[in-house]
């Protein structure tokens, strides 16, 4: 397994009550690190495709997108579509496990 250097940035943002409720979310999950279920799911999301460069601000704008695009998917008439949703609510899902 290759050494990596993970790149910690300070948050530049907070949601307020969002955020507080986000913590709380996670905490009822289990885990006691303090951060958000989409901070969580971003550390997954850059850990999983190698890219500890880049931001957590910008890697979490990614995975908010993807948390807001799921569900429209889900939603749609067209199996397509909801295969499409299915893979990213899977992929969300595994990176948010995989953002121990």
């Amino acid at each position: 397994m290759a050494n990596r250097t993970l790149v910690v940035t300070k948050r530049k943002r907070d949601f307020g009550v969002l955020t507080d409720l986000s913590k709380d979310l996670n905490q009822m999950f289990g885990d006691e690190s303090g951060r958000t279920v989409s901070m969580r799911t971003t550390h997954g999301f850059k850990d999983s495709f190698n890219l500890q460069e880049m931001h957590d601000d910008d890697a979490e704008d990614l995975v908010h997108g993807l948390m807001v695009l799921t569900p429209i998917l889900l939603k749609q008439k067209s199996d397509t579509a909801n295969a499409i949703g299915v893979i990213l609510l899977a992929g969300l899902v595994g990176s948010y496990l995989n953002g121990k």
